[in-house]
C-alpha cells in the first residue's frame, strides 16, 4: 500500500528533480528509494517515518525523522544513479520533507481519521491486513472524497522543493 500511495508523489518528485538540474535521476526511482527506507524503518520496527507522515503535521526539514531516513535514502541513490553523496544528500533532503508534507497536508481532508490511516498502513507494511480499503485511501488523499475533484494542488508543494535550492 505504500508503494501505490507514494506512486502519487512521482510526478511532482520529477519536476522537484527537474527544477534542481538533477537530469540523472528519476521521480520514479527517488520514489523507490524513499519507499525502500520506509519499509527498512517499518521491518526494524521504527514507525516514526510513517507517523510523521500521517501526523497532518507540518514536518520541517530539519526533523529528526528526516535525518534517520536521509542517510539510507541517500545511498540508495548513490548506488541506483553512480552520483556523489552531496548529490544525493541534497536530493533527500529536499524530497522526504515534500514527501512528508505531500501526505501531511492532505491527512486532514480525508474522511478516514489519522490514526486510523496510520495504522492501516503499518499493518499493512507488517504484512497485517488493514482497515481501510487501500483504493478508498488513495481516492480520499487525490482529493475525491472532498467535492469529487480528484485534482490535487500540487504549486504549493512544488514551490517548497524548489524553494530550498535558491
Amino acid at each position: 500500500m505504500l508503494d501505490q500511495l507514494l506512486k502519487m508523489a512521482e510526478g511532482p518528485l520529477q519536476e522537484m528533480l527537474a527544477g534542481m538540474n538533477e537530469n540523472g535521476a528519476s521521480g520514479p526511482a527517488l520514489k523507490d528509494a524513499i519507499t525502500a527506507s520506509l519499509q527498512k524503518q517499518v521491518a526494524s520496527g521504527n514507525i516514526n517515518g510513517i507517523k510523521e507522515m500521517f501526523s497532518g503535521q507540518e514536518t520541517s526539514p530539519d526533523a529528526p525523522v528526516i535525518n534517520t531516513l536521509q542517510s539510507d535514502v541517500s545511498q540508495n541513490l548513490m548506488d541506483k544513479f553512480g552520483i556523489s553523496k552531496e548529490q544525493a544528500m541534497g536530493i533527500a533532503a529536499a524530497a522526504l520533507p515534500m514527501i512528508m508534507n505531500f501526505f501531511n497536508k492532505r491527512i486532514n481532508d480525508a474522511p478516514q481519521d489519522n490514526n486510523d490511516i496510520m495504522s492501516s498502513l503499518i499493518s499493512s507494511m507488517q504484512g497485517g491486513k488493514s482497515n481501510i480499503n487501500p483504493t478508498d485511501l488513495l481516492g480520499s488523499l487525490m482529493g475525491s472524497g472532498s467535492g469529487g475533484k480528484g485534482a490535487m494542488d500540487l504549486g504549493g508543494l512544488m514551490d517548497f522543493g524548489k524553494g530550498l535550492f535558491k
